[in-house]
């Protein structure tokens, strides 16, 4: 069985950003919702980690609305190089996944979770909740973008084969810890800025915040 997170290191990061290199000089519309939720909090967000950072166009995008300093985590060399050159002015990136993060972070106000959680092999998933938690503080803030299915499944990878899409409600699993309350969740799909019918295809922005 292919270790997901290994193929992503060695190759399939760095496609997946040749793929959406198009895509990292624009604004999101889903972290303009997410920076609205956060503005009455602004004051506490002032250190943001995003995993699965991409070209690095939405954390710098997190750090100019909120007026904070970002660090990017991302498996491709080649979005990393792009970000730093691109969105190094407040933020810095460097190369991790979202089960394996660099030991030498210090804990942040938000840590964003920026579409990754379904690539994650699902022996890791349990390590992965558990290293961002440890790494959030208390009464702070976590968001992820991920599906959001009506029942959990596996895909899949099309772009990769041999590797798996794991869609799942990734929100109700940091709830479950017991110590994560929801604040807001937004439900759309690809392609539109409102829920779909079909729950295959849905996909969900969640605000979580962090009980002291």
């Amino acid at each position: 069985m292919l270790i997901q997170e290994r193929e992503f290191l060695k190759s399939e990061g760095d496609e997946w950003f040749k793929r959406n290199i198009h895509k990292f000089a624009e604004n999101s519309p889903e972290i303009s919702i997410l920076c609205n939720w956060l503005m009455p909090f602004q004051k506490e967000v002032q250190t943001i980690l995003e995993i699965g950072s991409g070209g690095g166009n939405k954390l710098s995008q997190m750090c100019w609305q909120l007026n904070s300093k970002g660090h990017g985590i991302d498996p491709s060399n080649l979005a990393v190089d792009y970000a730093n050159k691109n969105y190094g002015d407040k933020c810095i990136f460097e190369i991790g996944t979202a089960d394996s993060l660099p030991s030498q972070l210090e804990k942040f106000d938000l840590i964003h979770f920026g579409f990754c959680l379904y690539l994650v092999s699902r022996d890791r998933i349990t390590d992965c909740l558990k290293q961002a938690d440890l790494l959030l503080k208390p009464g702070r803030f976590l968001s992820i973008i991920d599906f959001d299915p009506q029942k959990p499944h596996v895909n899949e990878y099309v772009h990769f084969k041999g590797l798996k899409s794991y869609k799942d409600n990734y929100y109700k699993m940091f709830c479950d810890l017991g110590n994560y309350t929801l604040v807001n969740k937004y439900s759309f799909s690809e392609g539109n800025h409102y829920f779909s019918l079909d729950s295959s295809v849905r996909t969900s922005l969640t605000l979580l915040f962090k009980e002291k």
